[in-house]
């Protein structure tokens, strides 16, 4: 039996400094920390013995500051009764719901990590993206595979899309992503936050 020889390759947890490019694998650990999943219940009505009925759905979101408030989209969120985010070291917070915009699909959820400072993104922009960059998200895909990484590249930039109504000029990407990776971020080879994942077609 042949025995590869060859020694792991240790990845280091480098700073997102906007002038490096990055691995996958090292942008992956430089944001892991920073990437939140986003679990809510919704009151879908009362049954038979009138008791409140919870529909469970799930989500991603990233942090912006170190004292809690987190990005994701309106449509994660909206209508919820109670919305939990969850760190990747599976510390859990009960979030509140600051404000949103469900034309944009935009909410600002803020959580209390008492002495406890959370470790943000490094927000980029996506003026400079170009067409075949290779980009990456890491979100909640099926609300079950919490944390995963997916990562492609840019197919179209200012896609025109209408969505119920409300036009939008989007980033298209090849980056696999299911229901649960809503509200996530996109990162850019630089490891910076250049977009949040909003819609699936």
């Amino acid at each position: 039996v042949m025995v590869s020889s060859r020694k792991p390759v240790e990845v280091q947890t480098v700073a997102v400094t906007g002038s490096e490019r990055l691995s996958f694998p090292e942008i992956y650990k430089a944001n892991i920390d920073s990437c939140v999943s986003i679990n809510t219940s919704t009151l879908a009505g009362y049954n038979f013995f009138n008791q409140p009925v919870e529909v469970p759905s799930a989500g991603s979101g990233f942090i912006l500051t170190k004292d809690g408030y987190i990005a994701t989209n309106y449509h994660v969120i909206e209508g919820a009764s109670m919305v939990k985010v969850t760190l990747d070291d599976g510390t859990t917070y009960e979030a509140k719901i600051i404000g949103g915009d469900a034309d944009y699909d935009i909410a600002i959820l803020k959580v209390d990590p008492g002495e406890n400072e959370l470790k943000p993104v490094t927000v980029g922009t996506s003026s400079s993206l170009k067409v075949g960059e290779n980009v990456s998200t890491i979100g909640n895909p099926l609300g079950q595979l919490t944390f995963s990484l997916t990562h492609g590249i840019i197919s179209c930039l200012d896609r025109e899309i209408n969505l119920n109504g409300t036009p939008f000029n989007m980033i298209q990407v090849d980056t696999s992503i299911n229901p649960g990776n809503s509200g996530g971020p996109l990162f850019n080879q630089y490891g910076e936050v250049v977009g949040i994942v909003s819609a699936k077609y």
